[in-house]
């Protein structure tokens, strides 16, 4: 443990920027060339990979709330993504972040509110998630949807823009 960063057996790539005020990387892979900044604490877990090229931030300007970056095990974050961290993300167990370019923001007009994505999602390159929203687990969000409330159901494939649930279900 040094400057309350906790690194075990993590492969971490050149060029990335780790800068945080708590850090918990057991048994992962941060891919080069990452930017992981700002008044938060990380947690990323036992096989959990990100790809290169990701920029992961929170902001100073509000120290009001606790700010945390979980990856649970298995998880998996492809490249170019942009995660705003002004409350909380959380990626569940073997679920990924495919593709690239995504933007995930827990902030915005007035409000600050975690996303939530549940265990064994797939969630398409471009899409875009407001604050507040979840992800059920084992469920799919289509390319370039744009998330914009709670779908805890269980076992849906979501797509659109604004998404909402195309299936129900699915095997």
């Amino acid at each position: 443990m040094i400057f309350n960063y906790s690194i075990d057996k993590s492969k971490i790539g050149r060029g990335t920027i780790i800068d945080v005020i708590k850090a918990n990387l057991i048994e992962c892979k941060i891919g080069r060339h990452n930017t992981l900044v700002g008044p938060m604490s990380i947690e990323i877990h036992k096989k959990a990979s990100m790809g290169p090229g990701n920029m992961i931030q929170a902001d100073s300007v509000e120290l009001n709330n606790i700010r945390s970056f979980i990856m649970a095990e298995n998880s998996r974050i492809g490249r170019d993504h942009h995660i705003d961290i002004a409350d909380s993300f959380f990626l569940g167990k073997n679920s990924c972040i495919a593709g690239k370019s995504s933007q995930f923001w827990t902030h915005g007009a007035g409000m600050q509110e975690g996303i939530f994505i549940g265990e064994n999602c797939y969630i398409g390159s471009a899409v875009r998630f407001k604050p507040g929203t979840s992800i059920g687990d084992n469920s799919i969000v289509g390319l370039g949807s744009v998330v914009t409330k709670k779908f805890n159901s269980k076992n849906v494939t979501i797509a659109g823009q604004p998404a909402k649930i195309l299936k129900e279900n699915y095997n």
